[in-house]
C-alpha cells in the first residue's frame, strides 16, 4: 500500500511541476528566431533548429512595441516570435510579434551609416 502511495505522489508532483509549461504554451506552438523572407504569404523563420514556414493569412495579427505592423515590417533579419495554434495543420500564423532592437544595437547599426 505505500508503494502505491508513493507511486500516486510521485505522479501528481509530476502533474504540478509541469502544468505550469503546458498553461504558458496556451495551445500555441512558439517560432522564435529572424525572418529569412516572405513570399505569397509565407513567413520562413530561421530557427535554432533550422527554418520554419509559417503562413500568413488576413487574420494573422502582426504587431509591433504592442502597435499593428504589416507584412512589409517583416523584413529580412527581424527578429520575430510566431504563435501558431498547435491543433492548426495548415500551420497559419496566429500572431507575429516583431522584436525592437536593444540600445546597443541600435547604436551598433547608427554606427554603420
Amino acid at each position: 500500500m505505500n508503494r502505491n502511495m508513493n507511486i500516486i505522489a510521485s505522479a501528481l508532483c509530476l502533474c504540478f511541476l509541469l502544468a505550469p509549461q503546458m498553461i504558458a504554451h496556451g495551445g500555441f506552438e512558439h517560432v522564435q528566431g529572424t525572418v529569412v523572407k516572405v513570399d505569397n504569404n509565407v513567413l520562413t523563420v530561421k530557427t535554432t533548429k533550422g527554418d520554419v514556414a509559417v503562413k500568413l493569412n488576413a487574420k494573422t495579427e502582426i504587431t509591433k512595441e504592442n502597435h499593428a505592423a504589416q507584412v512589409v515590417d517583416l523584413k529580412a533579419g527581424t527578429r520575430v516570435v510566431v504563435e501558431v495554434p498547435e491543433e492548426d495543420k495548415t500551420r497559419t500564423a496566429h500572431s507575429v510579434k516583431i522584436g525592437v532592437a536593444t540600445a546597443p544595437a541600435k547604436a551598433a547599426k547608427a554606427k554603420q551609416k
